[in-house]
């Protein structure tokens, strides 16, 4: 996977459609979360996501780039609308 150094650069429909699995497991973690809490943060699943897959996996890190964690919490919203206020979300530059 190409590493980006710039958020310009970042492609989130290129990457999330390598990294489907990716997205499902951030998924089946907002929803979780969205039965407790009325506000949670992206970047805490994301993490979460990180640490859970290098204590149970054999074959290595996830490659989440941080600049996914606002298309992953987006592309949540826009999926499940009736939770689309669990995210905070800021304007695009």
């Amino acid at each position: 996977m190409r590493l980006f150094g710039d958020f310009e650069m970042f492609n989130f429909d290129q990457w999330i459609a390598d990294n489907q699995h990716i997205y499902e497991a951030f998924e089946r973690e907002a929803l979780a979360v969205a039965l407790k809490r009325d506000r949670y943060s992206a970047k805490t699943i994301v993490e979460f996501l990180r640490h859970h897959t290098m204590i149970t996996e054999r074959s290595g890190e996830w490659k989440i780039n941080n600049y996914a964690t606002a298309g992953l919490a987006r592309l949540f919203a826009k999926r499940h609308p009736i939770y689309a206020h669990l995210f905070e979300f800021r304007g695009r530059k």
